[in-house]
């Protein structure tokens, strides 16, 4: 058994995951200097600490002593692949408090990728940070080459987004809902809007006011509406909030199919972990304002694990932060 080799092995995986030697020592309750003689070869985790890494990890014991995984996971072919959201060692700060502790994560195009986490954890604050709500302290974000400090326009013009709950005029049909957005982005191809709305299969409602529309009517209408700027990132915080499950399903559908026939990338924010297993094909699991895990949903599902197996793996043995959403949203 090649100790060096399983040494790497480990550190790979820690750095897989976003975590210091610290940190990684942090969860399983022993030194860094322990991690450290791990990762440098000089000694081997015991049949313990092995089991705990195998959970961590979500590999097999066998890999870890191997030094490599049997599953091979999916590798993005970055010359044929547009990097579409790129974001840099982002933090955030509130005061005293920090939402955002050094984020970074990448998204290419066609990418449907779930991110989720206990309430307060920062996702929120993640994507309003992304969209330039709020102003982060440290880091950068680029949205198809362009940094949203210095070219910001060109930044969101690249962006489809519905944050919350849909935000359209009630009084209004869903037609004239439309065409504000069409006049505000100078918009002029009517056949690809009339196409949006038979996708989201309001043609036979499209001209009553918004305020007859179901919820489920109503998060349609606003994916149509950030449809029809043709966007390579479409981004989405809690879209299945008050639907039944006839509406999640055929929301399931209609981002499924997005992402197929446009190439468009997504980025959803979810607590139905069923749904963003269904729909994603890549997760992001936020706690305490960092991302602790990175990962494809193909490499939970070759270990015979669920999303929510992973997720509870994940969060439950470190604090939530604060449990009321409402406080991170300042």
């Amino acid at each position: 058994m090649d100790q060096e080799k399983v040494g790497k092995f480990i550190s790979e995986l820690r750095k897989e995951n976003h975590l210091t030697q610290q940190e990684l020592a942090n969860q399983l309750e022993i030194t860094d200097k322990a991690v450290s003689k791990w990762e440098n070869g000089r000694c081997l985790p015991d049949v313990y600490f092995l089991q705990l890494l195998s959970d961590l990890f979500c590999v097999t014991v066998e890999e870890i002593l191997n030094g490599e995984r049997k599953f091979k996971k999916k590798v993005i072919d970055e010359e044929h692949h547009e990097k579409v959201l790129e974001v840099n060692h982002i933090s955030k700060s509130f005061g005293k408090r920090k939402i955002l502790d050094n984020i970074s994560f990448e998204v290419y195009e066609g990418d449907i990728i779930g991110l989720i986490g206990p309430n307060g954890a920062g996702k929120t604050t993640l994507i309003k940070t992304i969209l330039n709500l709020y102003k982060y302290d440290e880091g950068n974000v680029k949205i198809c080459g362009y940094d949203t400090k210095k070219d910001l326009e060109d930044a969101l013009s690249k962006i489809g987004c519905i944050i919350e709950n849909p935000d359209m005029y009630n009084h209004l049909t869903g037609r004239k809902n439309l065409k504000i957005t069409e006049l505000i982005n100078n918009i002029h191809d009517q056949e690809y809007v009339m196409e949006m709305i038979r996708f989201v299969k309001l043609e036979d409602r499209i001209d009553d006011k918004v305020k007859k529309y179901s919820l489920g009517m109503k998060q349609r209408l606003a994916i149509a509406n950030a449809l029809i700027k043709k966007p390579k990132l479409l981004i989405l915080d809690e879209p299945t909030n008050g639907l039944d499950p006839s509406g999640i399903r055929e929301l399931r559908q209609i981002l499924k199919t997005i992402s197929k026939t446009q190439n468009m990338s997504i980025l959803i924010s979810s607590h139905i972990l069923s749904e963003v297993e269904n729909i994603c094909d890549r997760v992001l699991i936020m706690n305490q304002g960092k991302i602790v895990s990175d990962f494809g949903i193909e490499e939970v599902k070759y270990k015979s694990k669920s999303l929510e197996d992973e997720y509870f793996q994940k969060t439950e043995n470190m604090d939530g932060g604060e449990k009321d959403e409402i406080n991170e949203s300042y």
